[in-house]
């Protein structure tokens, strides 16, 4: 970093390294997570191998079958050499595994550490570039293009911030339909069967019983997507919206069970299942569109 930097700008430099630091930092926190786990459970197998091979050499030296077998071949010498030989080298094993897995988590531990220190980069960075785009310091005649590209920077980031949370609740609804999609079908097949395949008042029973669990659903999903056209709203994008589920009342149905109440809730299932499908390949279109722009934002294309 120059010396002769003005103070705003070298803050600014320094905010930019730490960002840099704490996605480096975490992406050796992922790593070396999965290399403790894996090594963790190496080290449950080596405990395993050598508790084994100890009792291998306990047999041979106690008046065990083991032992018998091995004398009466002559060979109870040379075996309790192999099975030694065999327990050394697992407690070897063992002892450097262990090792590793201790330094691992030591590793671990000063990664965390060095996160948690970095964890206010994002905030500092934003804050750098808020004082940089004012032109504190005089920064407008020493420097004259930092302010405007200052504002530029700070534009993106908040978009890329905004098109991320946009992104975390279309998968949230996404994930909720596609579970309210399944239990419609469901009150879709059992529908079809009240219908047709000579139901009466337990089949209608039956059948509302998925109904309501449909609606249930439904109603989160409808949740979902609320929160999902809320953080669009912020980016300017039309949301996406599901069409209400009414259908029936379960005692009309059910009391009144005869073709006509039949048809016209297969009808309304038929109408709500066409509609969560609908909704799911808008949201995929949408999760894609946002995709895109995020890639093209954080130049990732």
């Amino acid at each position: 970093m120059p010396d002769d930097l003005p103070t705003p700008l070298r803050i600014l430099a320094q905010a930019r390294a730490d960002v840099l630091e704490r996605a480096q930092v975490d992406a050796r926190l992922v790593i070396a997570s999965r290399d403790l786990e894996d090594d963790t459970a190496r080290l449950r197998q080596l405990r395993e191998a050598f508790a084994r091979e100890r009792r291998d050499v306990e047999r041979l030296g106690q008046v065990t079958p083991t032992r018998l077998w091995s004398s009466l071949r002559g060979r109870r010498e040379e075996d309790l050499a192999r099975e030694s030989d065999e327990a050394d080298a697992a407690s070897a094993a063992l002892e450097e595994c262990a090792a590793d897995v201790e330094r691992q988590r030591e590793e671990l531990a000063r990664l965390r550490g060095r996160s948690a220190a970095l964890a206010d980069a994002e905030t500092r960075l934003e804050l750098a570039l808020e004082v940089v785009a004012r032109g504190a310091d005089g920064l407008d005649a020493s420097h004259p293009g930092a302010a405007g590209a200052a504002v530029r920077e700070l534009a993106a980031r908040r978009e890329v911030r905004e098109v991320e949370e946009a992104h975390a609740a279309g998968k949230a609804a996404h994930a909720a339909l596609v579970g309210a999609y399944g239990v419609v079908q469901s009150a879709d097949a059992w529908s079809g069967w009240d219908t047709f395949g000579g139901g009466g008042m337990l089949s209608s029973a039956i059948k509302h019983d998925r109904l309501d669990k449909a609606r249930a659903k439904l109603q989160l999903a409808s949740e979902a997507l609320e929160r999902f056209t809320s953080e669009l709203d912020d980016l300017h994008l039309p949301g996406v919206k599901l069409a209400r589920f009414d259908g029936l009342t379960r005692g009309v149905d059910i009391l009144f069970d005869n073709i006509f109440t039949d048809l016209a809730v297969r009808s309304e299932v038929k109408r709500c299942r066409a509609d969560v499908e609908d909704a799911i390949g808008r949201v995929e279109d949408v999760l894609s569109s946002l995709e895109e722009r995020h890639r093209a934002l954080t130049g990732q294309a």
